[in-house]
């Protein structure tokens, strides 16, 4: 059955899905994209491709650190069909960028920390390293992503281990770099239209606004999603995971509830910003099928998630 297929990282469960990624390049690859595109459709389709990769690739990082990508690989098949349930009417490719960068800098911070409770751990503060010039890159796009370093702070604060001076140092310093140089740069080769964007500004975001995600109910496959995500987060929340582990689940969580708020406040297309929540969306779907070790409820799931995805957008569309 599906579970089978996707139960380990083997030729068939990767080669689904980078066929599911490129079907989805190639979609993508056809809207009218905001702030940058190729005039050819093959380039567009290759950077997005290349985007999509990036992504999937954290996700399987930090699932390495969540000690279950021994157990199954079924994000393999979450992440892409996630990807399809988002309705899209305008296509932003620094959405997808920013989001990107940003779930590699938490993949590396998940390293981060599992190597700050090894024995040796000379590689850790490189990782720490990695992740904030990740998420500062990202807020070179959009300088509101500046305020993403706040979860890596707050699970370094809330860790086994005490934030020492100098990940607090490398948390402060290195952004504060980062911004000004590439805003010298982007200044001196007149570039300030394309970096440096207010993403509350673009997508309309005030709490004076009515929250709205009235999307998500006119998409049955959203539906289906936002209830297995909730179900997930009831059964784990009780979970003993390690200490770490389980302040990085809550960490994440926030996250969630965070860029969900900002969504539904926010008009102008806010579907886009649904990208900021593929990682805690296959996170959380990943976690409620490989917490039954009998694989009907796995094969029952994915049959649901795939025929409403058939049906929805294929055929009542």
């Amino acid at each position: 059955m599906i579970a089978k297929v996707f139960k380990r990282f083997s030729i068939y469960s990767v080669t689904f899905s980078l066929f599911a990624l490129c079907a989805l390049a190639y979609l993508y690859s056809d809207f009218d994209w905001v702030w940058f595109t190729f005039q050819s459709r093959v380039y567009n389709f290759l950077v997005l491709l290349g985007l999509f990769i990036i992504t999937l690739i954290a996700v399987k990082r930090i699932f390495h650190y969540a000690n279950i990508e021994n157990r199954n690989h079924y994000y393999l098949i979450i992440y892409p069909l996630i990807v399809y349930a988002f309705p899209i009417e305008q296509f932003d490719i620094r959405i997808l960028l920013c989001s990107a960068l940003f779930f590699s800098g938490w993949a590396s911070f998940r390293e981060h920390i599992a190597d700050k409770d090894s024995i040796s751990n000379k590689s850790s503060l490189t990782k720490l390293l990695d992740a904030i010039v990740l998420i500062s890159f990202s807020s070179v796009l959009f300088y509101e992503n500046i305020f993403l370093l706040l979860f890596p702070a707050l699970g370094l604060a809330f860790s086994k281990k005490s934030i020492n001076g100098k990940e607090l140092g490398i948390i402060v310093i290195i952004p504060v770099i980062i911004l000004f140089t590439s805003y010298q740069l982007v200044s001196l080769f007149q570039f300030n239209s394309f970096f440096f964007s207010s993403l509350l500004s673009e997508y309309y975001f005030s709490v004076y606004n009515t929250f709205n995600i009235s999307f998500v109910y006119q998409h049955p496959e959203m539906i289906v999603l936002l209830i297995l995500i909730i179900i997930s987060i009831l059964a784990n929340i009780r979970s003993r995971s390690k200490h770490d582990a389980k302040t990085l689940d809550y960490t994440g969580l926030g996250y969630l509830f965070l860029i969900a708020f900002i969504i539904g406040y926010s008009k102008n297309s806010s579907e886009m910003l649904l990208h900021y929540l593929t990682l805690p969306l296959t996170y959380y779907i990943n976690k409620l099928l490989e917490s039954n070790k009998n694989s009907f409820l796995a094969n029952f799931l994915f049959i649901l998630i795939i025929i409403s995805f058939l049906l929805f957008t294929f055929v009542l569309k």
